[in-house]
């Protein structure tokens, strides 16, 4: 696609969009960025692509660690268009990931499963949500589901066996960080702290 792009003497806004998602997809954020700025400064608030660039700069930015600006930009996307649901999984999950705005998170999250009912990423978010809030028996519920909608996936069943050990369910729980620890897609962060919980569960970290 970079040399089909590159060929492009005068390209337009959407092929400029099509191009920086193509980049922040393969990783090279920082490129992505100049180009979802590109787009942003060639349209106006009101244009389609407006709240799709933002999302997607405010993706590569998280992912470069520029939390303050991305969040800035999942903020301003769902101000012009509120029923993201992938925008507010996005943002609502990294909140609850750096302990802020729990509350908030899960009003949030509700509607953004209402939105998307039976999605396994925002349906584990809701229960991610509820777990942080010590709702271990609701949560355990969605966590569930979530498990059902996504069984291959590593941290949705790890946040699972959480909520299992949370509810004195400590085989299960035991069973399911197992199950994380022998798929591929488990990465090497994971497979640590997932050792540590098997020996002393989820209470000896700061969550």
């Amino acid at each position: 696609m970079s040399h089909s792009f590159k060929k492009l003497s005068n390209p337009n806004v959407y092929q400029i969009y099509d191009y920086a998602n193509f980049l922040k997809n393969n990783e090279e954020f920082k490129d992505s960025i100049k180009l979802y700025t590109e787009v942003l400064n060639s349209i106006d608030i009101r244009h389609q692509l407006y709240p799709r660039a933002t999302d997607g700069r405010g993706i590569a930015n998280e992912r470069l660690g520029n939390w303050k600006i991305a969040e800035k930009d999942f903020l301003q996307s769902l101000e012009v268009s509120p029923d993201q649901a992938y925008v507010i999984n996005y943002l609502a999950y990294s909140w609850i990931e750096k302990g802020i705005n729990i509350e908030k998170s899960l009003k949030m999250l509700k509607k953004a499963n209402e939105l998307k009912p039976n999605d396994g990423y925002i349906t584990d978010s809701l229960g991610w949500a509820l777990y942080k809030l010590k709702k271990f028996s609701e949560a355990k519920k969605y966590l569930e589901l979530a498990v059902k909608l996504m069984p291959s996936d590593p941290i949705v069943n790890d946040h699972y066996a959480d909520s299992l050990w949370m509810l004195n369910q400590n085989l299960q729980a035991r069973y399911h960080w197992e199950y994380v620890l022998n798929l591929k897609e488990t990465d090497e962060k994971l497979r640590i702290k997932i050792n540590d919980k098997l020996l002393f569960g989820p209470n000896f970290q700061t969550r």
